[in-house]
Formats: structure tokens, sequence, C-alpha cells
């Protein structure tokens, strides 16, 4: 199953370059989830989270070495989530 929505775009936020993906078209529903993913300013590391706008509002989070590593980290983690909530 394919969660993705958009592809990666890069976005700037609060002068910080972070890249997002959105994993449904209902950017503006409570129940919108996007892949969000920065690099951390302290210590270099790469950081994701699968942020919703309920709940926690993080349905899942983690480090990377590098932006690729973070994505792929990112998208895999979303496709495990679909799946469990299919």
């Amino acid at each position: 199953m394919n969660t993705s929505v958009s592809e990666w775009h890069e976005v700037i936020e609060s002068e910080s370059v972070a890249w997002v993906r959105d994993l449904d078209a209902n950017l503006f529903s409570v129940g919108h989830r996007r892949l969000y993913v920065w690099q951390d300013e302290l210590d270099g590391q790469w950081r994701w989270e699968i942020e919703t706008f309920s709940g926690t509002g993080e349905a899942g989070s983690g480090k990377a070495d590098s932006l690729a590593e973070a994505r792929l980290a990112a998208d895999l983690a979303a496709e495990k989530l679909s799946r469990s909530i299919c």
C-alpha cells in the first residue's frame, strides 16, 4: 500500500529548513497526517516525525544520520502505521 499523497518538498518554518510529505489530502482536517524531517541545530542529527493534528500530535518519530536515511525511516514508519490502521 502506498501512503504517499504528496512528494517530499522543502519548507521553511521559523527560519529553519525542513522537508514535508503529506500522507492524506485532508490538509485542514483534524485527522490529517504528514511526515516532517529536519536537522537538529544542536547535534546535527536528522530527526523525523509522523505529525498528526489530534491526540498527542505525533504518531512516530526517530533519528537518522542523513536526510535520505530520515526520509526513508519516516516513509517506512508511515507504511507500517498505515497497515496497522487498516
